[in-house]
């Protein structure tokens, strides 16, 4: 090709995406997951990923571990964990981490890691990577060490458990629910307030609509909180968003975000269009800067996980901020 020929290319870039962005999935109930058996886990469900149709910057999957199993041991890039049910330990570079229902973990990236269930249910674990960005960059690379299958007796008696649930050089491997921080309603613009990083620089006031306040949530904080000491760069599962029935989050904008609802049932409104969700619904807020709003329409507290890819909020948010905004266009309420 000639120098006219690419840089046309170029100029197409964005409106090609645009149009491949409206094909997209934007979101998947439970009842929609297909489940298969890998070499990892006796049961797994692809939730977001360009595999099944969403335009996504990393891999969300569900996986279960039957009560006497473990997954497989393998080793790859970053992966953040949420505990959706069920009490175990994952054994991360040779170190025992107990775990149990609402536990969030991160795995280093290429530290060898597997997971097991210690107890009388199924285990229920919701996975987020970044394998996109990685096969993109050539770093794409999953060894795989054994096959899930039953535990043996025994095996796991000699097992060293981890001195402290922060590792000297990986930061924070897991935070139980009980220890989590909690930002009550109305008090998470005040924690955004007192962060000095990066990430909430881009939410500057000149970039607020004035009088729009965003989020007045409770929120239950992982990897989101640096108070937590995770070191997480390529994915984060940042918090749980709580609102009470008849709660309206406020319209704002920001880059691509997934949010998987633990339990609640409501609406939100995401580029225009309505998408309802209940228990077991994912959905994806695609970015950058798609205008969303979410609406708890039961009667009960609505829990949705929060995750989003560092190569967002580490790295573009706050080189793009400019002309990609964080935006808060007006008040959270009750409806």
């Amino acid at each position: 090709k000639n120098m006219g020929d690419f840089y046309a290319d170029w100029l197409k870039y964005w409106d090609d995406e645009q149009e491949e962005r409206q094909r997209a999935r934007t979101y998947i109930n439970e009842e929609d997951f297909e489940w298969v058996r890998t070499k990892q886990d006796w049961r797994a469900a692809l939730l977001c990923a360009r595999e099944n149709g969403f335009f996504t910057s990393g891999t969300t999957m569900l996986a279960e571990i039957p009560r006497g199993w473990h997954t497989g041991k393998h080793s790859h890039g970053e992966e953040a964990v949420y505990i959706v049910e069920g009490q175990g330990f994952s054994v991360i570079e040779d170190l025992r981490y107990d775990w149990e229902t609402g536990s969030c973990l991160f795995i280093p990236f290429g530290a060898a890691h597997q997971h097991f269930n210690s107890g009388e249910k199924t285990v229920r674990y919701f996975s987020a990577m970044a394998l996109p960005l990685e096969r993109f960059i050539g770093l794409a690379k999953i060894t795989q060490y054994e096959e899930a299958g039953e535990t043996a007796i025994g095996e796991c008696e000699k097992l060293k458990v981890a001195e402290s649930d922060i590792h000297p050089e990986y930061g924070r491997i897991v935070i139980r629910l009980k220890d989590a921080p909690v930002f009550a309603a109305g008090e998470y613009g005040a924690f955004l307030e007192r962060r000095k990083d990066e990430f909430t620089a881009t939410m500057a006031k000149e970039m607020t609509t004035p009088g729009a306040v965003g989020h007045r949530s409770r929120f239950i904080m992982f990897m989101g909180a640096p108070e937590n000491n995770f070191k997480t760069r390529e994915v984060e599962i940042t918090s749980i968003l709580c609102d009470e029935p008849g709660m309206h989050s406020g319209k704002h904008s920001h880059m691509e975000a997934l949010l998987y609802v633990l339990q609640g049932e409501g609406y939100s409104i995401v580029d225009g269009e309505k998408v309802h969700w209940k228990k077991g619904t994912l959905f994806q807020v695609q970015g950058p800067q798609t205008v969303h709003e979410h609406f708890n329409t039961g009667n009960i507290e609505s829990q949705q996980l929060r995750i989003h890819y560092g190569i967002r909020a580490k790295f573009f948010q706050p080189i793009a901020r400019r002309v990609f905004p964080y935006r808060y266009y007006e008040y959270s309420s009750y409806k």
